[in-house]
């Protein structure tokens, strides 16, 4: 299977000045092969192809790597066919601020030596491997994280035996996702919601308020720019980090784990509700949780969500009750416990139901076409399939 290992970058005041022209040679390419898909509708052989004639006379082009070049081509490529497919927006002319990471499709274009990695027409820049790398490196991309630099290698991973150290492998969960509660467990454990977004709010309003006084172009502006892209990244890592602690749990204790199959772009339609959803990040945990159960031969199955907090687990009786209600009470064989808790108990029975542990093979996530996927044009990130419960 396909691993990627993220490290962290030291490159001198040189390569940085060289790695950042690089990635302004690239978002000026990509915007300009935008333009001629707009306006002539070229196909992606066919600016692939002219790429060879346009370095040749463009010398900012020919300081880059010819397959960084070409993994632009491809880039805006997946963009289209994710457009296409109704994933994403259509295509946008990026931003000097957009456009964050470059890409080496083949391991000629890199080399990771010890604690540095030689990258072509850049130099070798030291990085920090805090962990040993498993497998034969496939591609290398380098991304700038507002004023840091991180290298995210792809390798190709052959897993011999399961990883089934912790726990027994056949035992099965279910989790109810939520706002107050993170993640609900059948077995009654609970991961609270750490609110990351709530907590900052007070400081990222006062950094914007800060920035729309700053003079355009100034230097002010430009460091008020940069605070206020700090504190939108430690949100973003407190929310990457509780969803990988709590999928490793997951994948960890359990071999069948099974998720509700919630609509968030439905749900954030009640704008009362929409940041608190977001802020929890139920697809990110899902994602994380179904490539960790992956890798230990483990599966994630999803159900239908509807009527899972109304029905009662252990009679199966439907009892009625707001979204206010915290506790279930059934009035006919009188169990009362948690509503999210019941709720888990109902996702989990749902799950068995559609696919016993005998008959099921390993699930994957849905097919999605991503720019950090296979740089191979006909290579999808698919490797199994998703139960979903009929409706």
């Amino acid at each position: 299977m396909m691993l990627t290992y993220k490290y962290r970058l030291y490159p001198t005041r040189q390569q940085e000045h060289s790695i950042s022209s690089t990635l302004e040679t690239c978002r000026q390419l990509y915007n300009t092969l935008l333009a001629e898909r707009k306006e002539s509708r070229a196909s992606y052989y066919e600016q692939k192809r002219a790429l060879t004639e346009r370095r040749r006379y463009d010398r900012y082009l020919r300081s880059v790597h010819s397959q960084v070049l070409q993994d632009v081509v491809l880039r805006l490529d997946k963009a289209y066919r994710a457009y296409q497919a109704g994933l994403v927006r259509r295509p946008a002319f990026k931003r000097r601020e957009r456009y964050h990471s470059l890409t080496y499709p083949q391991l000629g274009g890199f080399k990771l030596l010890g604690q540095r990695l030689r990258l072509s027409m850049i130099g070798s820049v030291k990085v920090k491997v805090h962990r040993k790398m498993q497998g034969i490196p496939q591609t290398c991309s380098i991304i700038r994280d507002v004023h840091q630099w991180y290298v995210c290698i792809s390798a190709n991973v052959e897993l011999e035996e399961p990883d089934r150290t912790f726990g027994d492998a056949r035992s099965a969960v279910g989790v109810d996702l939520g706002v107050q509660t993170l993640a609900t467990l059948s077995d009654g454990t609970a991961f609270p919601n750490l609110k990351a977004l709530p907590k900052a709010a007070e400081k990222i309003k006062k950094l914007q308020r800060g920035l729309s006084r700053k003079e355009k172009g100034s230097r002010k502006r430009l460091k008020a720019r940069v605070a206020l892209a700090k504190a939108w990244r430690k949100v973003r890592r407190q929310r990457d980090d509780i969803a990988h602690k709590v999928s490793h749990h997951l994948a960890a204790n359990y071999g069948t784990i099974v998720f509700e199959d919630l609509r968030v772009g439905n749900m954030v339609k009640n704008h009362s509700l929409a940041s608190t959803i977001l802020d929890a990040t139920w697809a990110k945990l899902r994602r994380l949780t179904v490539y960790k159960a992956e890798r230990r031969s483990g599966r994630v199955i999803f159900v239908e969500p509807s009527g899972k907090s109304q029905v009662c687990s252990g009679c199966g009786e439907t009892v009625p009750k707001d979204l206010s209600v915290r506790t279930h009470r059934c009035p006919h064989c009188g169990l009362v416990l948690d509503r999210d808790l019941n709720a888990a108990k109902n996702i989990l029975g749902r799950g068995l139901e559609q696919a016993p542990a005998e008959t099921r093979p390993l699930l994957a996530p849905i097919v999605r076409i991503s720019k950090f996927s296979s740089r191979k044009r006909e290579a999808y990130p698919f490797r199994g399939q998703v139960v979903h419960a009929p409706r």
